[in-house]
């Protein structure tokens, strides 16, 4: 197995991914909640059951645009070349936000659409900077 070719773009689109994701989780709940104890599993349960539903909503948002950023970056890793990069990343994606679902309490809703939003929009990355095919010309 090439390395360069399968995992590294995997890798570095998951780290990216989950950065921008915890960046964005922690700007949100800034503005939201003020400062959060994260290593307190009491004051973490706490805010999220007191969190308003327009957090999850940009909870949501943020998801998928990270999520979009994370195909993204798979892809141009990989060389633009190979769907299965942005895909197995959208994966890794979906598995850490159901691993955060079951840990955190959160409304059904948003863990529904929590889970299903990672994929397609990995996937939504790697279309936009594939390397498109071109016709022979003559």
């Amino acid at each position: 197995m090439n390395f360069t070719r399968y995992v590294l773009p995997v890798v570095v689109g998951a780290m990216a991914g989950m950065i921008l994701i915890t960046l964005g989780e922690m700007w949100i709940t800034m503005q939201a909640v003020g400062n959060i104890d994260t290593h307190d599993a009491n004051s973490m349960a706490l805010a999220m059951k007191n969190l308003p539903e327009s957090v999850f909503v940009y909870l949501l948002i943020n998801y998928s645009i990270c999520s979009f950023g994370a195909g993204l970056v798979a892809t141009l890793v990989g060389g633009r070349t190979m769907v299965r990069p942005a895909l197995v990343v959208g994966i890794v994606l979906t598995l850490a936000g159901l691993y955060n679902s079951l840990h955190l309490t959160h409304p059904v809703w948003f863990s529904v659409a929590n889970l299903v939003a990672y994929l397609p929009f990995c996937f939504l990355g790697y279309l936009v900077v594939r390397k498109k095919e071109t016709e022979p010309v003559g």
